[in-house]
């Protein structure tokens, strides 16, 4: 699902954060002369206490880059309240979710008859989180979740905060910053722990996947969290790909019926679905007003 947001708790999707990456620098950074082991040896250790072989989790951290420090510190300068989804109502775009729609015809037929989610939702979804696909994010997956996590580490936390400008410092105050990290290092180790478990469960190599600078992949932008909840196979094929339209299309339609879609019958409990995918009033406005306006243009045709 940011998808979005960085949500608080950081627990309800995916999502996402559809167009964050747009607006940053996708860039890692060295941590001075310390190795990666060096940082990620207490996480590791944990994942291991946590249940996780200790060949497992070394094979996964093998090629970890080091810490991403200069990439979390410009994700401190981002609110998803200011992002403007306006143009998304574009005629052009509407016209280009219409046809997303009639080249998956079948696809959408079947999800719904197995989800009851209609397709001008999940399409109006996919137009703003990714544009169908065609941004998903270069971020490495595992390697940001890796550094989230080790900002409950304040020698890490450090090294962030002197990457800040001086303004970002002032609107932060020390002690708002190191809260708002230390609450996103429980949540990425959760996410990372739900990567290990993909691995697991679908065979998904933890190191090979991109995604947004908040650890979102796909075209539905998940959370791996939200993948191993709600991930479907739609091709049939036994293993699920978020960067597949007809997964997507599957995943996203169970998990907007798993948080209430076809139970809504009002437009707050409608709005209040899509809040939980993402935690943004102007997303949820315009991603309704997308999908009302695809319903719209497939009546009058």
């Amino acid at each position: 699902m940011l998808k979005q947001v960085v949500r608080a708790g950081m627990g309800s999707r995916s999502a996402f954060l559809p167009v964050l990456f747009v607006f940053i620098g996708l860039c890692f950074t060295p941590g001075g002369a310390h190795s990666a082991e060096d940082f990620y040896g207490s996480l590791k250790q944990k994942l291991v206490q946590d249940g996780f072989s200790r060949q497992e989790v070394a094979n996964t951290f093998q090629c970890v880059p080091p810490p991403m420090f200069r990439l979390v510190s410009q994700t401190m300068k981002i609110r998803e309240g200011q992002v403007n989804y306006d143009h998304f109502l574009a005629p052009s775009e509407i016209e280009t979710a219409r046809e997303f729609i009639a080249d998956h015809r079948d696809c959408f037929r079947r999800a719904e008859a197995a989800y009851g989610v209609e397709p001008e939702i999940i399409a109006a979804i996919f137009l703003v989180e990714t544009h169908f696909g065609a941004y998903t994010g270069k971020t490495p997956t595992l390697a940001i979740f890796s550094t989230f996590a080790i900002m409950n580490a304040k020698a890490n936390r450090d090294k962030v905060w002197k990457l800040l400008s001086p303004l970002d410092r002032k609107k932060w105050s020390r002690q708002a910053f190191d809260t708002k990290l230390i609450g996103r290092s429980g949540w990425a180790y959760r996410e990372l722990s739900a990567l290990l478990e993909l691995k697991n469960t679908h065979g998904i190599q933890p190191g090979s996947l991109k995604g947004s600078v908040m650890g979102a992949i796909g075209w539905p932008q998940f959370l791996p969290s939200s993948l191993v909840k709600f991930g479907a196979d739609g091709k049939g094929y036994g293993r699920i790909d978020l960067f597949n339209a007809e997964d997507a299309i599957f995943s996203t339609a169970n998990y907007l019926r798993g948080h209430g879609w076809c139970e809504a019958k009002f437009a707050s409990d409608r709005e209040a679905v899509i809040w939980d995918y993402n935690h943004s009033k102007a997303y949820v406005r315009v991603v309704l007003g997308i999908a009302e306006r695809i319903r719209g243009d497939a009546v009058r045709n």
